[in-house]
């Protein structure tokens, strides 16, 4: 217990909160062993999303090696890498290029294992899922996509089955280049040209490009930045990069088909129409894009000769943005008769509008709508929390529940202890604990010398053994009711122990017990406890 810090008034503090979940500390966990060597600085170009085609259902070895890594080093099993090409829609697995690590979400030990595991290849914008040429990801109906990172894990449409949701299996879908082993993990050799085609030839979509690092080639590799952008090649259409989201910002690469001197112009579409002062190389998705399509048309204009317009594949439906939070949480002393006030840490953006629903025991309490609960005598002995839920035009509506808080009574009266008798080593101390309101059912103790807990001195009384000579004495007083909060008074220090009867008395006049009013109260830390303090 730390220094006990003198006070001059008695009384219950009132237990002011702000509920938010701390995120523990955790020690680093074991990974696999990178690769021994690295021929160059950079992290392997990636060709995006490569749909399987064709019917090659053999497991490939960039897929049985990576489903051994992560048995091996986080456990589970093996659900399979082929499929049969007459099974299911559009699949990597009938190429052997998908495996399927089987976990469950219903085991606790599995989920921490493939947090982990998802946590390793994911970190700093996908590095090592891009130097182990993985596509995408899908766990426990949510997907993370290398050639979107920035959009990190996404819900997926239910699927009809535990199976189908992927809430037994991790399944990983690779690229060519991982799919074959090619890939830096295995190699030590960054891919630059991948092995569909150089990016953005003929008939190849456009790659995340080849990123340098810092002349450093030890591991971990993961002190370089991976820009979430995805940057394409040219093509001979324009090509449109960025995810297509509101509140980011789309980029046309204008492809190979203008002539070096050509003035180019610009014209942003969405759903095919054209958009009032979107003229720009680059686009800001404004709200109003929201659920449509976009593309861009350029025209290049050579200083001779006619001009030639081309436009872009569509994007897909620009997705609603999402808000950046902190924790919901409560302010307040959750007693009857006092008002709570509901808030969140943090909005970023600020919503246009926030509603405010409060719950006893987590059900909506009638007509208890607005940013303040004044707390009722009914409440007492429940628990309350909030939901408070921010909307704005263009961004996922969003709802956030603070924790659960129970509302208990308080003492109107809680006398600081006094302590009584002669500081004296031998002598007996008493502590006088005062008139509370209401009185406690139970009163306990606990005696320390110098702020630090004396072993068994847990009674009304203690005995001074010599081992206290030169050391302040002090008292804790716990008063519990039923319905009432629990809350503990200490009292002030004394003169310090003397080892002869020349010592003062630990209270000249113990008749004399301090109180105050209510009015007086302050919140304190058990951390570093005053004279009177909450449980």
């Amino acid at each position: 217990m730390p220094k006990l810090v003198r006070a001059s008034i008695a009384v219950l503090t009132s237990i002011a909160l702000w509920v938010a979940v701390p995120t523990a500390a955790r020690a680093a966990d074991p990974v696999p062993a990178p690769p021994a060597s690295l021929s160059s600085n950079v992290i392997d170009a990636h060709p995006g999303y490569q749909p399987q085609t064709t019917c090659s259902p053999s497991a490939k070895p960039g897929a049985t090696a990576l489903l051994n890594l992560l048995i091996t080093t986080w456990g589970g099993s093996s659900s399979g890498i082929s499929r049969a090409c007459t099974t299911g829609g559009t699949s990597e697995h009938k190429e052997g290029r998908a495996l399927d690590w089987h976990m469950d979400v219903k085991n606790a030990s599995d989920v921490a294992q493939v947090d982990k595991a998802l946590t390793w290849i994911t970190a700093n914008n996908g590095e090592i899922a891009r130097r182990l040429g993985i596509m995408y990801i899908i766990w426990n109906q949510q997907l993370w996509a290398t050639y979107a990172p920035d959009r990190g894990w996404r819900n997926e449409a239910d699927r009809g089955s535990y199976t189908a949701n992927h809430k037994d299996h991790v399944h990983i879908s690779l690229t060519w280049d991982g799919a074959y082993q090619q890939t830096s993990w295995w190699t030590g050799v960054p891919v630059t040209v991948p092995l569909e085609g150089a990016c953005g030839g003929t008939g190849q979509p456009g790659c995340l490009p080849v990123i340098p690092r810092s002349t450093d080639k030890t591991w971990p590799y993961q002190e370089t930045f991976v820009p979430a952008k995805f940057v394409a090649a040219p093509k001979a259409v324009p090509i449109i990069t960025g995810t297509a989201q509101i509140g980011r910002t789309l980029q046309a690469t204008t492809g190979n088909w203008a002539t070096g001197n050509a003035k180019l112009s610009y014209q942003w579409q969405a759903n095919g129409t054209s958009i009032e002062g979107a003229d720009q190389a680059s686009l800001e998705i404004a709200p109003s894009l929201g659920g449509k399509t976009l593309r861009v048309q350029i025209t290049a204009k050579p200083s001779s000769g006619s001009a030639t317009t081309r436009t872009s594949a569509a994007t897909a439906k620009v997705s609603l943005a999402k808000f950046s939070t902190g924790a919901a949480g409560i302010s307040g002393v959750f007693s009857p008769g006092k008002t709570l006030t509901a808030g969140v840490s943090s909005w970023t953006p600020e919503p246009e509008k926030v509603s405010y629903q409060w719950l006893r025991d987590g059900k909506k309490i009638s007509g208890a709508t607005k940013a303040t609960y004044k707390v009722k005598s009914s409440d007492n002995k429940h628990q309350l929390s909030v939901k408070i839920t921010g909307a704005s035009t263009g961004y996922q509506t969003t709802t956030l529940t603070s924790a659960k808080t129970t509302v208990l009574r308080q003492f109107t009266s809680a006398p600081i202890p006094q302590v009584r008798g002669s500081l004296v080593a031998g002598a007996t101390l008493s502590v006088i604990t005062g008139t509370w309101s209401p009185k406690p059912s139970k009163l306990t103790y606990q005696w320390y010398a110098d702020g630090v807990a004396i072993a068994k001195a847990t009674k009304a009384t203690v005995v001074l053994p010599s081992d206290l000579v030169g050391k302040t004495i002090t008292v804790k007083v716990t008063a519990a009711k039923s319905g009432y909060r629990t809350i503990k008074v200490y009292s002030e220090p004394t003169a310090v122990v003397s080892s002869s009867g020349l010592s003062a008395s630990a209270t000249p006049d113990p008749a004399v017990v301090p109180s105050s009013s209510p009015a007086a109260w302050a919140p304190t830390a058990e951390a570093n406890p005053s004279p009177l303090a909450a449980a």
